[in-house]
């Protein structure tokens, strides 16, 4: 009881210590709340800013779903040089698309972010009610790599602009117009400088414009907002940001979503355009080969004098059905391979997109098939943009030819088991045959005959219908990141908050006082012991 009562008495005296300072407290406390007051005057309402997309799994153009040979032939169910594998969607790296500075670079320079704008003596940029604006033409932009500003200063009849460039031993230029739009010609391009609608009707402004290269500025996003899917069972990423200015969030949301839309369409297109000229050239290449199997097929019943093989031989028919649907699909198959392998070996095709011709859901974007194509079409997009010299073309050269090394180690692995298997069908058909000796032999060759026109018809259905399911693919393309929640702005802004205020005076207060108490007591006592020690 005696131990409680002297920690209350303690208590006490430190606490009428403390209040024996009442003026200091006083005092650091309206400090507090004048700063307090300047934070929620000066500090811009800040809103958080969401949008929601589901990633929807698209077949790709390439494939489609089960393979008809025919009534005459049966069905092939499949045919893939990549093996079965099972494609999905891979949040992750969907993120990593969104997050990618190529795309994130483009949608900069769609919006114009690469231009911040900033009036004297002020910290915050300008996104709608900026005066001016300055636009750079696309070679011009992508190939900076150094920041320039501009100073802008404007009236009725004169705009004074002066450009300094910091990382050119701070080399500064000057112009003068009457009235703009007016574009700004130095050795790093061309800038044209353009009044909006609030610059019309206030001329009299001046205004900072610092131009940043694409991948700064790209860079310094990827911090300002998070995506991240919005659990594991789902395929939804949320787009969440604060900014001050709502506008440019609600823009920088809904442009990334879209050009990311339209660079997965435009990788789809490209591949359907690329395998609908190999599948014509197939088709015109099936064609001429049917053609003179028929011929064939023509003159030996001529010379042989057959007109009804078919009712001849029905009883073996019934027997050799299964095996002949069997070695038909596996002929088929081989054929296949065999053409895919003579435009991957032909010379003419080296960068050429090698298409995919397999059933649904064997397509996976990880194969050595998939890689390959992606490599070629970086390449290619690489020279479009910026020309053989780019130094990043010999590298990616390099890697295309290691990758094809694993193509052609993959249509021979496929067919080598396709040859296993017609090995072991002809094992068991020379098996029946030996069983039907008394068949005449013009009948056994018909026969040969006639399965290549079945093998050859086949082929010709498959190719029409894979062209046909590219176009329909094609047509009926939908977006990859399906809108649920287009970009909107929460009304209650996230700061300054009153809140934070408080809990900043309070804290404020009592770590300046307690500590300005104590540090003066320490102070007292060591000054007391110093003066002891010296007596």
């Amino acid at each position: 009881m005696n131990i409680e009562d002297n920690e209350t008495i303690g208590l006490k005296s430190i606490l009428a210590n403390y209040l024996l300072h009442w003026k200091l407290i006083l005092g650091v406390g309206l400090i507090a709340v004048i700063l307090a007051v300047f934070y929620l005057i000066l500090y811009p309402k800040t809103y958080e800013t969401m949008a929601r997309v589901q990633i929807q799994d698209e077949n790709n153009p390439l494939s489609g779903g089960s393979l008809s040979l025919g009534d005459a032939a049966g069905i092939m169910k499949s045919f893939g040089l990549g093996g079965i594998s099972s494609g999905g969607i891979v949040i992750d790296d969907e993120i990593a698309t969104f997050t990618s500075n190529s795309l994130l670079s483009e949608m900069v320079y769609k919006l114009g972010l690469y231009a911040e704008y900033t009036r004297p003596y002020s910290f915050y940029r300008l996104y709608e009610e900026k005066p001016l604006t300055v636009t750079v033409d696309s070679a011009t932009i992508y190939k900076l790599d150094y920041e320039i500003e501009f100073k802008v200063v404007s009236s009725a009849n004169k705009i004074n602009v002066e450009a300094r460039i910091e990382s050119d031993n701070d080399r500064k230029e000057s112009f003068h117009f009457t009235a703009l739009p007016a574009v700004v010609k130095m050795k790093e391009g061309e800038f044209v400088f353009s009044h909006t609608a609030l610059g019309q009707r206030n001329p009299d402004y001046k205004l900072y414009v610092q131009i940043r290269p694409l991948t700064s500025v790209s860079d310094d996003l990827v911090n300002e907002f998070t995506i991240e899917e919005v659990s594991k069972t789902s395929n939804v990423i949320e787009f969440v940001t604060k900014d001050y200015e709502r506008r440019r969030s609600k823009d920088i949301f809904n442009m990334l979503i879209a050009l990311y839309n339209e660079q997965s369409r435009s990788y789809k297109n490209i591949l359907g355009e690329r395998s609908m000229e190999f599948l014509n050239e197939r088709i015109k290449q099936i064609t001429g080969e049917l053609a003179g199997v028929e011929k064939e097929i023509e003159l030996y019943k001529a010379q042989n004098k057959i007109t009804m093989v078919e009712s001849d031989v029905q009883y073996y028919v019934e027997y050799m059905r299964d095996l002949q649907t069997k070695m038909i699909e596996a002929q088929a198959q081989t054929h296949m391979i065999k053409l895919v392998d003579s435009f991957v070996k032909d010379t003419a095709n080296r960068y050429k997109i090698i298409p995919f011709l397999s059933s649904a859901g064997q397509d996976s974007e990880y194969s050595p098939l998939a890689l390959y194509n992606q490599a070629l079409l970086e390449r290619e997009r690489l020279i479009k943009n910026s020309g053989k010299d780019n130094p990043l073309v010999p590298s990616l050269t390099t890697q295309i030819t290691k990758l094809r090394e694993g193509v052609y180690q993959m249509i021979d692995n496929a067919y080598q088991s396709s040859q296993l298997i017609i090995n072991e069908l002809k094992e068991k058909e020379n098996a029946l045959f030996s069983r039907m000796g008394k068949v005449p032999q013009q009948e056994r060759v018909y026969i040969d005959y006639r399965r290549q026109q079945e093998i050859l018809q086949g082929m010709y259905l498959i190719l029409l219908q894979k062209r046909e399911e590219i176009v329909l693919s094609i047509a009926q393309s939908k977006e990859k990141a399906r809108v649920i929640d287009p970009a909107f702005t929460k009304p209650r802004p996230v700061a300054p908050r009153k809140l934070y205020a408080a809990i900043g005076i309070v804290f404020f207060t009592l770590l300046i006082t307690v500590g300005w108490i104590y540090g003066k007591k320490q102070v007292a006592e060591l000054m007391e012991e110093f003066q002891k020690a010296t007596k």
